[in-house]
């Protein structure tokens, strides 16, 4: 994939875990509602999170949305 690619230049890309929880942080879920979704703990989306926003270089939901977008993760 070639976003995967584009992230791995510069930082480890997304795990399959990640990439499985990235679409949740477009929507108006909590952390602990996320993850009685995908079956996790809280702790886990909770770490999952800070390590996407880490590899995408982000601070926040709202800007992991929009660098997730800019380089294709997520669908505009």
């Amino acid at each position: 994939m070639a976003a995967n690619a584009q992230i791995g230049a510069t930082r480890a890309p997304l795990t399959g875990a990640e990439l499985r929880l990235l679409p949740y942080l477009q929507t108006h879920l909590t952390i602990g509602a996320i993850g009685e979704r995908l079956f996790v703990s809280r702790n886990t989306v909770s770490s999952e999170v800070a390590s996407i926003y880490r590899k995408l270089g982000v601070s926040s939901r709202n800007d992991a949305v929009q660098q997730a977008t800019r380089i294709g993760l997520l669908g505009s």
